[in-house]
């Protein structure tokens, strides 16, 4: 029985989508997924200009890591509807296309239902980052089984707050995001850390972000990607029992197997299959 090869997902560096010549040197930062931005990181009146290189750089994706996304505007803004149109009637594009300020479940179910019906190969991935979102943020990822992956924004769901981009204020939206995302078997990105020269800070927020159950963390500089990838790189004893969890898995003729007392199935075996593929990365094992 055969599982599916997944990408390490420890970092994500965003990139402005307005600056292309930056586009192959974060393909070469060591960063496992690369985001072109053509929201927050794009002025109003160069979006539409930006929209055409970074929709290109999705048709060079070669399904290997790194991964490849576009951080669209809000498809409910007439910008977004634009670069989403755009992206799902481009021939021959793949990667993923990540949403912002996504608060319902419908409105993914809506933009599934255009890509299905467009027949293009391009994925979703979602940000959680208002109040609405964060309450609604089980059902929009148990309503949507195809999502890629979800990101945490904390610097939008802070400001809606009133509050400092700070642990304590965000403690709740972080939390039950992971748990949705656990529940739902999807990837769950943290934020960038937005003080991204304090490298004691880095290392902090990362090492709680994987303390609480992130997958990985997005990062706004390539001088914190060394940093993300170290922490979120699994240990050899957590190499060992991960390869133990998927050859038995593999030799299973039931669909689920046994280790040490442990129920091994499908949704184990997916982050078992993470934790091989941050060790790949890392050149850890082969």
């Amino acid at each position: 029985m055969m599982t599916k090869h997944y990408s390490p997902r420890r970092s994500l560096i965003f990139t402005p989508a307005n600056r292309p010549t930056l586009f192959a040197k974060s393909v070469t930062s060591g960063a496992d997924m690369i985001c072109i931005d053509l929201e927050d990181a794009v002025a109003a009146d160069q979006k539409i200009e930006a929209r055409t290189d970074a929709l290109n750089f999705l048709l060079q994706d070669t399904d290997t890591t790194p991964e490849r996304i576009v951080r669209i505007n809000q498809p409910n803004t007439t910008l977004g509807k634009d670069d989403f149109n755009a992206a799902i009637n481009k021939k021959h594009i793949f990667g993923t296309i990540l949403v912002p300020k996504v608060e319902s479940a419908e409105e993914i179910i809506e933009l599934q239902k255009q890509i299905t019906d467009k027949k293009s190969d391009l994925k979703l991935a979602i940000m959680i980052e208002t109040i609405l979102g964060v309450e609604n943020c089980f059902d929009i990822l148990n309503k949507n089984p195809t999502l890629d992956f979800v990101m945490f924004g904390g610097a939008d769901l802070a400001a809606e707050l009133g509050t400092a981009v700070a642990p304590e204020p965000l403690a709740y939206g972080r939390a039950r995001l992971i748990y949705a995302a656990k529940h739902a078997h999807v990837d769950v990105l943290d934020m960038p850390c937005l003080n991204f020269k304090d490298e004691a800070q880095l290392k902090d927020e990362t090492s709680q972000a994987k303390l609480m159950g992130f997958t990985g963390k997005a990062v706004i500089h390539p001088a914190n990607i060394k940093t993300v990838n170290s922490i979120f790189t699994p240990s050899k004893t957590e190499l060992e029992l991960a390869r133990r969890f998927v050859k038995a898995y593999q030799e299973s003729k039931t669909g689920v197997a046994v280790v040490d007392g442990r129920l091994v199935e499908k949704p184990v075996v997916h982050a078992m299959e993470l934790v091989l593929a941050r060790g790949r990365a890392a050149g850890l094992i082969s």
